[in-house]
């Protein structure tokens, strides 16, 4: 090999500092590469995280604004009984259903040579009452139906876990719950039946409530008086619900029975629910904190304005 060659064949190759600063300048490369993608991959997973947080408070002012419209339809408020509650993380509606009139409201069928009114209890038990059919010899109540007992003008729940059809009449029965969504139930307070003021009619509910930061929302009873209920939302830290009355004040709950004549199921003008919803799973953020977001939503039923006014 001539010397010109062998020169040639010692300046192909490269040095080691050369290798070295070649293996640090793409190991840069490859650092700063992985931290963009890694950054944009947390900023995509973060936007979708917080559009869900948006897609859930949207979701819920809908339903909210939907149901509370419902609120007394059939079913005017009394002073110790409102057809629109709160008790503290849970708002409970009630309405008579339209299927596709007002449910019929059931008269009770009145037992022979009996006293006005009639010795506590039911007319066939304890806790059952025989009642007369609609017009047309149909009966719209069936186990795990909410109904009112409504005695002239004293108004309870009651959950209905038994009917038994007789032909031209039919009996319903119904468990011995003395309180339901905080209103009287059953025969509480030593409520007795007339004999030509008491009926029983369905009615239908919508309740929302919270447990371990899921937002559920209700609509009816099982078979064995169990609220049937479906997780509505993920991720609410925060869930707190107040009465609204006319004279701008505010409650968690209503007290017929406080004295005070400003603040009872009649005087009611809406409700104020407060919430603070987050992500299902922390996101990175510059502070490290949990993304949420807080809401409010103030809801006035449109058959509670009817009734001031009519």
């Amino acid at each position: 090999m001539t010397r010109e060659a062998q020169d040639r064949a010692r300046r192909g190759g490269f040095s080691l500092i050369e290798l070295l600063i070649a293996l640090v300048l793409g190991l840069l490369v490859t650092t700063v590469a992985l931290n963009f993608a890694i950054s944009v991959f947390r900023s995509i997973e973060g936007d979708k995280e917080r559009e869900e947080v948006y897609r859930n408070s949207r979701f819920i002012g809908m339903s909210l604004g939907r149901d509370i419209q419902t609120t007394g339809v059939g079913m005017q408020s009394l002073q110790d009984f409102g057809t629109v509650t709160t008790l503290a993380d849970t708002v409970v509606i009630l309405h008579v259903p339209w299927e596709p009139s007002l449910a019929h409201a059931h008269e009770i069928v009145t037992p022979l040579l009996s006293t006005n009114p009639l010795p506590p209890g039911g007319t066939c038990g304890a806790r059952c009452i025989d009642l007369h059919k609609d017009a047309g010899g149909n009966f719209d109540l069936e186990r795990g139906d909410l109904a009112r007992l409504q005695v002239n003008t004293q108004r309870h729940l009651i959950l209905i876990n038994g009917v038994r059809d007789l032909g031209l009449t039919f009996q319903v029965s119904f468990t011995a719950d003395t309180v339901l969504f905080g209103l009287d139930a059953g025969f509480a307070n030593g409520l007795l039946l007339d004999n030509t003021t008491t009926f029983v009619q369905k009615v239908g509910h919508v309740a929302y409530f919270v447990e371990d930061s899921v937002l559920y929302r209700s609509d009816g009873f099982d078979t064995l008086g169990a609220l049937v209920s479906a997780p509505m939302a993920y991720g609410v830290h925060d869930w707190q619900a107040d009465m609204l009355f006319l004279d701008g004040d505010t409650a968690v709950a209503v007290d017929p029975d406080d004295g005070d004549a400003t603040n009872d199921f009649d005087d009611i003008l809406g409700i104020l629910v407060r919430t603070t919803l987050g992500t299902n799973r922390p996101i990175r953020t510059a502070d490290g904190a949990a993304f949420t977001r807080d809401y409010r939503w103030r809801l006035t039923p449109r058959n509670l304005m009817y009734e001031r006014n009519r």
